[in-house]
């Protein structure tokens, strides 16, 4: 009896194992962000740069209307 519960102990962990290999063999991470910065330096940068320059750019016009309508307020 302790032979048989053995032997279903050792083909369910040979089996649960199985499937967690092929779960971790099977899964490779695809990210196109990624690969922006890594394997494209210059576009991943220049992309970062042209966001951060148009936030900049609506602050600043922004800013500058309220103070326009400011002065015509006064």
């Amino acid at each position: 009896m302790l032979d048989l519960l053995r032997n279903i102990y050792f083909a369910a962990d040979a089996w649960t194992g199985n499937i967690q290999n092929e779960m971790d063999a099977s899964y490779v991470e695809q990210s196109s962000l990624t690969n922006l910065f890594t394997e494209q330096k210059f576009l991943g940068w220049a992309g970062l740069l042209l966001i951060f320059v148009a936030i900049c750019a609506i602050f600043y016009f922004q800013f500058q209307a309220w103070e326009q309508e400011d002065q015509e307020q006064k």
